[in-house]
Protein backbone atom coordinates (compact mmCIF):
# COMPACT_ATOMS: atom_id res chain seq x y z
CA UNK A 1 0.00 0.00 0.00
CA UNK A 2 1.36 2.88 -1.16
CA UNK A 3 1.41 6.26 1.41
CA UNK A 4 -0.86 8.19 -0.86
CA UNK A 5 -2.95 5.10 -0.05
CA UNK A 6 -2.19 5.25 4.28
CA UNK A 7 -3.15 9.10 4.11
CA UNK A 8 -6.22 9.70 5.99
CA UNK A 9 -9.42 10.80 4.12
CA UNK A 10 -10.39 14.19 4.88
CA UNK A 11 -14.20 14.75 5.01
CA UNK A 12 -15.82 17.71 4.07
CA UNK A 13 -18.74 18.40 7.14
CA UNK A 14 -20.87 20.56 4.66
CA UNK A 15 -20.92 17.73 1.89
CA UNK A 16 -22.16 15.21 5.10
CA UNK A 17 -25.53 13.84 4.74
CA UNK A 18 -27.40 15.45 7.75
CA UNK A 19 -27.94 13.21 10.79
CA UNK A 20 -31.19 11.46 11.04
CA UNK A 21 -32.61 9.85 13.45
CA UNK A 22 -33.59 6.88 13.16
CA UNK A 23 -37.80 6.22 13.31
CA UNK A 24 -38.67 4.18 16.29
CA UNK A 25 -40.19 0.38 15.86
CA UNK A 26 -43.17 0.19 17.06
CA UNK A 27 -43.97 -3.33 17.30
CA UNK A 28 -48.06 -2.67 16.77
CA UNK A 29 -48.00 0.08 14.70
CA UNK A 30 -51.80 -0.02 13.66
CA UNK A 31 -53.00 -0.13 17.56
CA UNK A 32 -55.86 2.11 19.06
CA UNK A 33 -57.25 2.81 15.36
CA UNK A 34 -60.94 1.96 14.67
CA UNK A 35 -60.08 -0.42 11.38
CA UNK A 36 -56.53 -1.74 13.07
CA UNK A 37 -57.96 -5.66 11.84
CA UNK A 38 -58.55 -4.23 8.29
CA UNK A 39 -55.20 -2.37 7.87
CA UNK A 40 -52.99 -5.62 9.43
CA UNK A 41 -55.41 -8.24 6.90
CA UNK A 42 -54.55 -5.49 3.59
CA UNK A 43 -51.30 -5.29 5.12
CA UNK A 44 -50.19 -9.03 5.41
CA UNK A 45 -53.03 -11.36 4.20
CA UNK A 46 -55.29 -9.94 1.54
CA UNK A 47 -53.82 -9.60 -2.17
CA UNK A 48 -56.18 -6.87 -3.49
CA UNK A 49 -58.45 -4.34 -1.75
CA UNK A 50 -60.03 -1.09 -0.99
CA UNK A 51 -60.69 0.83 2.21
CA UNK A 52 -62.08 3.99 2.17
CA UNK A 53 -61.23 6.28 5.23
CA UNK A 54 -60.78 10.44 5.99
CA UNK A 55 -58.21 12.62 7.27
CA UNK A 56 -59.25 14.76 10.61
CA UNK A 57 -59.91 17.96 10.51
CA UNK A 58 -56.73 19.60 10.98
CA UNK A 59 -55.57 17.78 7.67
CA UNK A 60 -58.67 18.98 5.72
CA UNK A 61 -61.17 16.56 6.20
CA UNK A 62 -59.92 15.09 3.30
CA UNK A 63 -61.25 11.69 1.90
CA UNK A 64 -58.59 8.66 0.00
CA UNK A 65 -58.19 5.05 0.05
CA UNK A 66 -55.63 2.65 2.05
CA UNK A 67 -55.22 0.33 -1.00
CA UNK A 68 -53.35 -3.44 -0.48
CA UNK A 69 -50.68 -2.08 -3.69
CA UNK A 70 -49.94 0.18 -6.16
CA UNK A 71 -46.90 -0.01 -9.27
CA UNK A 72 -43.79 -0.89 -8.28
CA UNK A 73 -44.58 -0.78 -4.65
CA UNK A 74 -44.77 2.46 -4.52
CA UNK A 75 -46.19 4.07 -1.41
CA UNK A 76 -49.08 6.58 -2.93
CA UNK A 77 -50.68 7.73 -5.83
CA UNK A 78 -52.81 10.40 -7.22
CA UNK A 79 -55.07 9.20 -10.02
CA UNK A 80 -55.40 11.01 -12.69
CA UNK A 81 -59.34 11.73 -11.20
CA UNK A 82 -57.62 13.43 -8.29
CA UNK A 83 -58.04 10.23 -5.97
CA UNK A 84 -55.29 9.96 -3.69
CA UNK A 85 -54.45 5.91 -3.02
CA UNK A 86 -52.08 4.95 0.17
CA UNK A 87 -50.90 1.52 -0.02
CA UNK A 88 -50.11 -0.63 2.54
CA UNK A 89 -47.93 -3.10 1.09
CA UNK A 90 -45.08 -1.14 0.03
CA UNK A 91 -41.32 -1.83 -1.19
CA UNK A 92 -39.36 0.20 1.98
CA UNK A 93 -40.41 0.60 5.53
CA UNK A 94 -39.17 1.91 8.59
CA UNK A 95 -39.64 0.08 11.99
CA UNK A 96 -43.34 2.09 12.10
CA UNK A 97 -45.78 1.19 9.43
CA UNK A 98 -48.25 3.60 10.90
CA UNK A 99 -45.46 6.51 10.63
CA UNK A 100 -44.62 5.62 6.46
CA UNK A 101 -48.56 5.54 6.11
CA UNK A 102 -49.02 8.70 7.21
CA UNK A 103 -46.12 10.13 5.80
CA UNK A 104 -46.88 8.85 2.65
CA UNK A 105 -50.70 9.70 2.70
CA UNK A 106 -49.63 13.13 3.49
CA UNK A 107 -46.94 13.87 0.48
CA UNK A 108 -50.11 12.58 -1.76
CA UNK A 109 -51.99 15.26 -0.51
CA UNK A 110 -49.28 18.22 -0.99
CA UNK A 111 -48.96 16.56 -4.63
CA UNK A 112 -53.07 16.65 -5.32
CA UNK A 113 -52.96 20.08 -3.97
CA UNK A 114 -50.51 21.16 -6.61
CA UNK A 115 -52.63 19.48 -9.33
CA UNK A 116 -50.23 16.72 -9.78
CA UNK A 117 -51.04 12.79 -10.73
CA UNK A 118 -48.96 9.72 -10.55
CA UNK A 119 -47.08 7.76 -7.79
CA UNK A 120 -45.67 9.58 -5.22
CA UNK A 121 -42.75 8.86 -3.19
CA UNK A 122 -41.76 8.93 0.61
CA UNK A 123 -38.54 8.43 2.05
CA UNK A 124 -38.98 6.76 5.23
CA UNK A 125 -36.31 7.51 6.91
CA UNK A 126 -37.77 10.90 7.42
CA UNK A 127 -39.74 12.21 10.35
CA UNK A 128 -43.71 12.27 9.47
CA UNK A 129 -46.73 12.12 12.05
CA UNK A 130 -48.54 8.59 12.23
CA UNK A 131 -52.15 7.67 11.26
CA UNK A 132 -52.94 7.73 14.74
CA UNK A 133 -52.17 11.74 14.32
CA UNK A 134 -54.18 12.66 10.97
CA UNK A 135 -57.34 9.92 10.75
CA UNK A 136 -60.72 10.85 11.56
CA UNK A 137 -61.26 7.72 13.41
CA UNK A 138 -65.00 8.26 14.42
CA UNK A 139 -66.17 5.99 11.66
CA UNK A 140 -64.81 2.56 11.29
CA UNK A 141 -63.66 2.55 7.29
CA UNK A 142 -65.13 -0.92 5.16
CA UNK A 143 -63.12 -3.04 2.96
CA UNK A 144 -63.83 -3.94 -0.13
CA UNK A 145 -61.64 -7.42 -1.53
CA UNK A 146 -61.18 -6.64 -5.04
CA UNK A 147 -60.29 -9.34 -7.85
CA UNK A 148 -57.57 -7.28 -9.77
CA UNK A 149 -55.88 -3.83 -9.47
CA UNK A 150 -58.40 -2.06 -11.20
CA UNK A 151 -58.44 0.88 -8.52
CA UNK A 152 -54.91 2.30 -10.00
CA UNK A 153 -57.42 3.55 -12.93
CA UNK A 154 -59.15 6.47 -13.55
CA UNK A 155 -62.72 4.84 -13.59
CA UNK A 156 -64.24 7.41 -15.41
CA UNK A 157 -61.80 7.02 -18.05
CA UNK A 158 -61.79 4.17 -21.33
CA UNK A 159 -58.89 1.28 -20.86
CA UNK A 160 -56.46 1.02 -23.40
CA UNK A 161 -56.22 -2.58 -24.61
CA UNK A 162 -52.94 -2.71 -22.96
CA UNK A 163 -54.59 -1.85 -19.11
CA UNK A 164 -57.07 -4.40 -20.11
CA UNK A 165 -54.15 -7.13 -20.79
CA UNK A 166 -52.71 -5.79 -17.53
CA UNK A 167 -55.82 -6.41 -15.50
CA UNK A 168 -56.56 -9.93 -16.92
CA UNK A 169 -52.90 -11.05 -16.18
CA UNK A 170 -52.90 -9.22 -12.64
CA UNK A 171 -56.43 -11.16 -12.05
CA UNK A 172 -54.80 -14.62 -12.30
CA UNK A 173 -51.72 -13.88 -10.75
CA UNK A 174 -53.80 -12.55 -7.06
CA UNK A 175 -54.77 -15.99 -4.70
CA UNK A 176 -58.83 -16.12 -4.69
CA UNK A 177 -59.47 -14.04 -1.20
CA UNK A 178 -62.57 -13.66 0.09
CA UNK A 179 -63.71 -12.69 3.67
CA UNK A 180 -65.92 -15.24 5.62
CA UNK A 181 -69.63 -13.61 5.98
CA UNK A 182 -71.04 -12.84 9.29
CA UNK A 183 -67.63 -12.64 11.10
CA UNK A 184 -65.26 -9.82 11.08
CA UNK A 185 -61.67 -10.43 10.69
CA UNK A 186 -61.92 -14.02 8.58
CA UNK A 187 -60.59 -14.35 5.57
CA UNK A 188 -61.25 -17.49 3.51
CA UNK A 189 -58.17 -18.22 0.78
CA UNK A 190 -57.43 -20.70 -1.51
CA UNK A 191 -53.81 -21.62 -2.27
CA UNK A 192 -52.77 -24.94 -2.42
CA UNK A 193 -54.97 -25.71 0.12
CA UNK A 194 -57.29 -23.97 1.49
CA UNK A 195 -57.43 -21.78 4.93
CA UNK A 196 -59.27 -19.09 6.87
CA UNK A 197 -57.09 -16.90 8.80
CA UNK A 198 -58.71 -14.88 11.92
CA UNK A 199 -57.44 -11.66 12.58
CA UNK A 200 -58.44 -10.05 15.87
CA UNK A 201 -57.27 -7.24 17.99
CA UNK A 202 -56.94 -9.37 21.00
CA UNK A 203 -54.03 -9.31 23.21
CA UNK A 204 -51.58 -11.97 21.74
CA UNK A 205 -51.14 -13.76 25.11
CA UNK A 206 -54.96 -14.13 26.36
CA UNK A 207 -55.43 -15.27 22.27
CA UNK A 208 -53.10 -18.12 23.02
CA UNK A 209 -54.36 -18.97 26.20
CA UNK A 210 -57.72 -19.00 24.69
CA UNK A 211 -57.30 -21.63 21.78
CA UNK A 212 -55.03 -23.56 24.11
CA UNK A 213 -58.40 -24.33 25.90
CA UNK A 214 -60.24 -25.09 22.39
CA UNK A 215 -57.11 -27.01 21.18
CA UNK A 216 -57.20 -29.53 24.19
CA UNK A 217 -61.00 -29.60 23.68
CA UNK A 218 -60.36 -30.44 20.47
CA UNK A 219 -62.89 -27.16 19.39
CA UNK A 220 -60.56 -25.34 17.70
CA UNK A 221 -61.60 -26.51 14.10
CA UNK A 222 -64.32 -25.47 11.65
CA UNK A 223 -66.63 -27.97 11.03
CA UNK A 224 -66.05 -31.39 10.01
CA UNK A 225 -62.50 -32.17 8.17
CA UNK A 226 -60.94 -29.02 9.00
CA UNK A 227 -57.90 -28.84 11.15
CA UNK A 228 -56.25 -25.61 13.17
CA UNK A 229 -52.80 -25.54 11.98
CA UNK A 230 -50.74 -22.58 13.85
CA UNK A 231 -50.42 -19.27 14.09
CA UNK A 232 -47.96 -16.39 12.31
CA UNK A 233 -47.83 -13.03 14.59
CA UNK A 234 -47.60 -9.76 11.98
CA UNK A 235 -48.42 -6.37 13.18
CA UNK A 236 -48.05 -7.26 16.42
CA UNK A 237 -50.53 -9.61 16.58
CA UNK A 238 -51.13 -13.00 16.38
CA UNK A 239 -53.37 -15.03 13.39
CA UNK A 240 -54.99 -18.15 13.92
CA UNK A 241 -55.05 -20.49 10.87
CA UNK A 242 -57.58 -23.06 9.66
CA UNK A 243 -57.52 -25.46 6.78
CA UNK A 244 -60.77 -26.73 5.72
CA UNK A 245 -61.52 -29.47 3.25
CA UNK A 246 -61.21 -28.38 -0.42
CA UNK A 247 -64.45 -27.07 -2.50
CA UNK A 248 -65.59 -25.23 0.82
CA UNK A 249 -65.84 -21.81 -0.08
CA UNK A 250 -66.79 -18.28 2.21
CA UNK A 251 -70.21 -18.90 2.07
CA UNK A 252 -69.82 -22.79 3.34
CA UNK A 253 -67.60 -22.26 5.95
CA UNK A 254 -69.63 -19.25 7.38
CA UNK A 255 -71.71 -21.31 9.88
CA UNK A 256 -68.65 -23.31 11.70
CA UNK A 257 -66.64 -20.34 11.61
CA UNK A 258 -68.90 -18.13 13.37
CA UNK A 259 -69.33 -21.00 15.93
CA UNK A 260 -65.65 -20.89 16.54
CA UNK A 261 -65.20 -17.29 17.15
CA UNK A 262 -67.95 -17.73 19.91
CA UNK A 263 -66.47 -20.65 20.98
CA UNK A 264 -63.39 -18.62 21.62
CA UNK A 265 -64.89 -15.19 22.89
CA UNK A 266 -66.44 -17.98 25.76
CA UNK A 267 -62.61 -19.20 25.99
CA UNK A 268 -61.55 -15.99 26.37
CA UNK A 269 -63.70 -15.14 29.39
CA UNK A 270 -62.53 -18.30 31.57
CA UNK A 271 -60.08 -16.72 33.98
CA UNK A 272 -59.47 -20.73 35.54
CA UNK A 273 -55.82 -21.99 35.84
CA UNK A 274 -54.86 -24.26 32.64
CA UNK A 275 -55.12 -27.73 33.09
CA UNK A 276 -51.87 -29.59 32.12
CA UNK A 277 -53.07 -30.35 28.85
CA UNK A 278 -54.04 -27.12 28.01
CA UNK A 279 -50.47 -25.69 28.99
CA UNK A 280 -49.04 -28.37 26.59
CA UNK A 281 -51.37 -26.99 24.07
CA UNK A 282 -50.40 -23.38 24.66
CA UNK A 283 -46.50 -24.34 24.47
CA UNK A 284 -47.24 -26.25 21.54
CA UNK A 285 -48.81 -23.08 20.43
CA UNK A 286 -46.36 -20.42 21.25
CA UNK A 287 -43.36 -22.47 19.95
CA UNK A 288 -44.78 -22.92 16.76
CA UNK A 289 -45.80 -19.26 15.56
CA UNK A 290 -44.10 -17.89 13.07
CA UNK A 291 -43.13 -13.83 13.06
CA UNK A 292 -43.77 -11.78 9.72
CA UNK A 293 -42.03 -8.41 9.25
Amino acid sequence: MGKASRRKKVTNAATRPAYRAPIPFVDRPYQGLAAEVELVAMREIIPCAVMTARTDADHGGREFDFVTLLPDGHPAMVRPDGRILVALQTRFHSGDLSHDAAGALLAALVRADEGGEGTVTFDVRDPAPRLQDVLDDTVVPEMEIREDFGYWFDPTSELTREMEQALEQNRADVVPTSAVPGVPGMYWCEMNRTFVRYVTDVDESKLFTALARLQAAGAARMGEGSRFVGAFRACGIAIPVFEIPDGVGPEEVADDAAALAAALTEALAVTTALTPEERRAREGLVSRQVTIR
